[in-house]
């Protein structure tokens, strides 16, 4: 209930939390029914950053969504431990201090039934589609197809589900 209060997110009561989750920003947080979300989950949601889950999402402890654009993670997805998932990277042009930079940012789309592996970073513009799995510790950079198996840093094909 706090959570709801303090984010003015929508969190339905099917929602399981193992531990403490905590939301910041201005943007806009929906959550599925049946979600599962880990200890130690962080939402943040900057400008008018929105974060969508779909049903029965699965995020496990330690990860963290960032949106200064958009992220959409569809049904029955899992997302697994100390994943970190942001759309948006900072300038680097010369001249100035990085930190100093605007943000660039592009949607981040995550679809049906994908399986993101421990320590995976997943960053701004891409579309993962249905099926696909992304195995531990990859970086994912481009687009990744339905039903196919990706791994390393950066992520690239190594098979499909059978």
């Amino acid at each position: 209930a706090s959570m709801r209060a303090q984010s003015g997110a929508r969190i339905p009561l099917s929602t399981q939390f193992d531990g403490p989750v905590s939301v910041v920003g201005s943007g806009t947080l929906l959550i599925g029914q049946r979600c599962r979300l880990g200890r130690n989950v962080h939402f943040d949601t900057s400008r008018a950053g929105r974060i969508v889950l779909g049903d029965r999402v699965r995020i496990n402890t330690g990860s963290v969504i960032a949106a200064e654009a958009g992220v959409s993670i569809g049904d029955d997805s899992l997302i697994g431990e100390y994943v970190s998932i942001r759309d948006a990277n900072h300038g680097t042009s010369p001249g100035a201090a990085v930190r100093t930079q605007a943000l660039m940012a592009t949607e981040i789309r995550i679809g049906r039934d994908v399986w993101i592996g421990r320590g995976c970073c997943i960053l701004k513009g891409v579309c993962i589609e249905d099926g696909a799995v992304i195995g531990a510790n990859s970086v994912v950079t481009r687009d990744v197809a339905a039903n196919t198996i990706c791994v390393g840093s950066p992520a690239h094909k190594i098979g499909d589900r059978a």
